[in-house]
């Protein structure tokens, strides 16, 4: 589940809890489910650019400030959104806007593990939602 866009590491993580995984489990499987499309997209994205008319036609649309931008504000960028946007949506931007791919992945890496790791523990140790009274 954690590879299909919109189902992700919110509904991965659960799912796993649902289905009986322990904690570590229920956290590792759908990371690396939410982390593989990272991998395919790179893959893709660098396959493209061998085709000329394909990397002239990129890189036409490239600006100086965008590259500046993602630059100084890339990784952050990565780290703090690729859960609420969606990793698909982050790799692709990513790479369109000319980030390096070991930095691509490995703040995705850690952004979508993080979250993980957070969903589980509100799983595990309760939402503090039931009533104490």
């Amino acid at each position: 589940m954690g590879f299909f866009p919109f189902f992700e590491i919110y509904v991965a993580v659960p799912a796993a809890f649902a289905l009986g995984l322990d904690a570590v489990s229920a956290v590792v499987w759908p990371v690396l489910g939410n982390v593989t499309p990272v991998f395919l997209i790179v893959f893709g994205y660098e396959q493209l650019m061998r085709i000329e008319g394909v990397r002239r036609w990129l890189q036409g649309r490239r600006s100086e400030r965008f590259e500046r931008w993602i630059g100084r504000y890339g990784a952050p960028f990565v780290l703090l959104v690729t859960p609420w946007i969606g990793v698909w949506a982050v790799a692709v931007t990513a790479m369109a806007l000319g980030m390096n791919r070991t930095t691509l992945w490995v703040y995705a890496s850690v952004s979508i593990t993080a979250y993980a790791i957070a969903i589980a523990a509100a799983i595990t140790f309760g939402f503090g939602l039931t009533d104490r009274g």
